[in-house]
């Protein structure tokens, strides 16, 4: 099968010659999440591969026509479009509800219950300080200006620490976001705040080295995969998958 590291073109022409349906995503970051779905959608034949990044799936989108024969899906996370309006070149592409497809994992899992009294409490100390940061970035972005948003928690908010590092405060330029479009990331944080980070946080809790019940990034990926009983945003992404897939079928016939 295609390899992450293939070109647009070598895409384009790897698909005009499949015979079974696809579904395209990004990277291979998530990929315990894309096969998660993979095996749940309900045309069990078809193939997940990522591309290589958001870029180079937005290029093969573009010359679908190329390969029109095959029923294609293609599946990205919304990033920084969840705050500025996704481009209306797009539109059969199934996107995220929220900023990453981590997000709508991490939104309908209910994973903060594992945390005990004492870290959910410095857990939404931290939660606060890396909401605001983040604001602050989304307000750079959309005034065109650089946005660190892949910045670690761990650099904005030292382990031990509750509070900004004053070091990278003054680094970074931060400032305080507009009050109300942080309330705003903060009313909706599950679905708007940077998903890698949301279980960043929360594996910083607990994987600590001094907690007797340990969960890695990946644990907490399973928990929220196979343990929530009715994942209502994960079943949104596979009902649109399957609707996709079905609909570029019958198209092409």
């Amino acid at each position: 099968m295609p390899r992450p590291t293939m070109t647009v073109d070598e895409w384009v022409a790897t698909l005009s010659h499949l015979d079974f349906p696809m579904l395209l995503v990004e990277g291979d970051d998530d990929m315990r999440i894309y096969r998660w779905l993979q095996e749940r959608v309900g045309n069990q034949e078809v193939g997940v591969e990522p591309v290589g990044g958001r870029k180079t799936l937005l290029s093969i989108y573009a010359r679908r026509d190329e390969y029109a024969h095959l029923p294609v899906a293609f599946l990205a996370d919304r990033d920084l479009w969840l705050f500025s309006g996704i481009p209306p070149d797009y539109p059969d592409i199934v996107w995220t509800l929220g900023y990453s497809i981590e997000n709508d994992l991490y939104a309908g899992a209910e994973l903060e219950n594992l945390l005990n009294a004492d870290e959910a409490e410095d857990h939404g100390k931290i939660l606060d300080v890396i909401i605001e940061w983040f604001a602050f970035e989304v307000e750079e972005y959309l005034a065109k200006r650089e946005a660190l948003v892949d910045t670690s928690c761990y650099t904005v908010v030292p382990l031990g620490k509750t509070q900004m590092d004053e070091g990278f405060r003054d680094n970074r330029g931060f400032r305080p976001p507009n009050e109300e479009f942080y309330q705003r990331i903060k009313a909706a944080y599950q679905l708007e705040l940077r998903g890698k980070t949301l279980f960043e946080i929360l594996t910083r809790f607990l994987s600590a080295s001094d907690r007797e019940v340990k969960h890695s990034t990946f644990g907490l990926y399973e928990i929220a995969l196979k343990v929530t009983p009715s994942h209502e945003l994960m079943n949104r992404l596979m009902k649109e998958i399957d609707r996709t897939i079905a609909e570029h079928t019958s198209a092409s016939r």
